[in-house]
């Protein structure tokens, strides 16, 4: 099991896995920190153990792989990630157990918000959702439709977890930073800013070049934010400025 001392721990996307942020870790400065994806019941490594049925059942699953029990840690989900990190972050606070130094959050409105496309997703045919998926970027490469059931089940199960997810109204105990990338469909300006209805403490948000996967294609930016917003953890805004 990793340490947390200085980590990263970062959940994935709908229908990605640990290997989907290979480049990503890679390319990571590793003096800001040291990321670890983790891999979700039923896919990558985890391959032969039944999948989860919710998103909170998701995230009580991948809690499973990590140790919170010492040093400063930050959890980052991306898209359906940032829903597993804020479920996460609520387990581990209804248990006293040690909350992360902060969460990142990117590509993910607010958690009370579905966009369009994910409305949409049930309607498709596999050849339509495939399609889709490969303008978003989301499709693994050398990945072709001949080959994609098995990813294609992945996304449709990680999509009924979606539909079937309500937040609720509890505020978790630690600071949020929101990034998002400016051409990305799936997000925007004013349900972005409604992270800060889920946090008890500071929300900051940044804006980053690229789509939906821009965090993938410029690791080192997200670094910089995460270094800088560090910064403002150890030194807290006051609420005029909040």
């Amino acid at each position: 099991m990793p340490s947390s001392t200085n980590s990263i721990f970062l959940l994935p996307y709908g229908g990605g896995s640990a290997a989907s942020f290979r480049s990503y870790v890679d390319d990571f400065p590793p003096e800001i920190g040291h990321v670890i994806p983790l891999e979700l019941a039923g896919r990558g490594k985890r391959s032969d153990e039944e999948g989860a049925r919710t998103i909170r059942e998701c995230a009580a699953l991948a809690l499973q792989q990590i140790d919170i029990t010492s040093g400063d840690y930050v959890l980052h989900g991306h898209c359906m990630g940032a829903l597993l990190a804020f479920e996460a972050i609520k387990l581990i606070q209804g248990t006293g157990g040690q909350l992360p130094r902060f969460m990142v959050v990117s590509g993910r409105n607010a958690p009370r918000h579905t966009n369009e496309w994910l409305l949409r997703v049930a309607t498709m045919d596999d050849r339509g959702l495939f399609s889709e998926l490969q303008q978003l970027g989301a499709v693994p490469e050398g990945l072709n439709f001949a080959m994609a059931q098995p990813f294609l089940t992945k996304i449709r199960g990680d999509h009924a977890m979606f539909c079937d997810y309500s937040p609720g109204e509890a505020r978790i105990g630690v600071p949020i930073l929101a990034l998002a990338g400016k051409s990305d469909k799936m997000t925007n300006a004013s349900a972005l800013a409604e992270w800060r209805d889920y946090t008890s403490v500071q929300l900051s948000i940044e804006w980053l070049d690229g789509g939906h996967y821009f965090i993938i294609e410029q690791p080192r930016l997200v670094a910089h934010h995460l270094a800088e917003f560090s910064k403002r953890v150890d030194n807290p805004p006051t609420d005029e400025e909040i």
